[in-house]
C-alpha cells in the first residue's frame, strides 16, 4: 500500500500495523470494553472516571491504603489523592487510620458510597456476564492465563523502567 507523500513528513518504513500490535490491540479492547461497561456508571454518577475506579475498587476490597488503591488500580498517586478529596467532598469515602499503624490512612466507603457500588454491582455483573458468555470456560481459563502473563510482563517493564 503506497500512502500520499508530501515535503513536510515521511511514513516510517515499512509502516507500523496497529492491527496486528498486541499493545494498541489491547488499548481498543480496552476503550471499547470501557465505553459499554464503566462509561455508563460513569455518566450516570457524575463521578469522573478515575474517582469511579477508585469508589469501585473500595467497592469489591473494602477499605485500603491510598496505595493499595494505586497498585490495584494503575493510577498514580496524585490521581489517587485528587479523586480521594473529590469523593470525599461528595460524601462517598472518608479516610481513618489504620488499627495496627494509627500514621496510615485508609480510605472507607461511607453509607451513600457503599450503596453506590450496591446498584452498580447488577449492571456490572450483567456486562461482564455478556462479555464471559462470548468465551468458552477453556478460552476464559486460557484468557486469565494470558492476562496474568502480560501484567506480570507489564509489572517487569515498569519496575526497570523505574531503575
Amino acid at each position: 500500500m503506497t500512502l500520499p507523500q508530501d515535503k513536510r513528513g515521511k511514513m516510517p518504513d515499512p509502516p507500523l500495523n496497529l492491527m496486528e500490535h498486541l499493545p494498541f490491540q489491547i488499548g481498543m479492547l480496552t476503550n471499547m470494553i470501557r465505553q459499554v461497561t464503566s462509561d455508563v456508571y460513569v455518566r450516570e454518577s457524575g463521578l469522573s472516571s478515575r474517582e469511579w475506579r477508585v469508589l469501585g475498587m473500595l467497592g469489591c476490597k473494602g477499605p485500603m491504603m491510598p496505595a493499595q488503591v494505586a497498585a490495584d488500580t494503575g493510577m498514580d498517586r496524585a490521581t489517587i489523592t485528587r479523586a480521594v478529596s473529590r469523593l470525599e467532598k461528595l460524601g462517598y469515602v472518608f479516610t481513618g487510620s489504620d488499627d495496627q499503624d494509627r500514621r496510615r490512612k485508609v480510605l472507607y466507603l461511607t453509607q451513600k458510597g457503599a450503596t453506590t457500588c450496591e446498584d452498580v454491582r447488577p449492571i456490572m455483573d450483567a456486562k461482564g456476564q455478556a462479555f464471559e458468555d462470548v468465551l468458552t470456560k477453556q478460552e476464559l481459563k486460557y484468557y486469565y492465563q494470558i492476562m496474568a502473563k502480560l501484567q506480570a510482563k507489564a509489572k517487569q517493564m515498569l519496575e526497570e523502567a523505574d531503575d
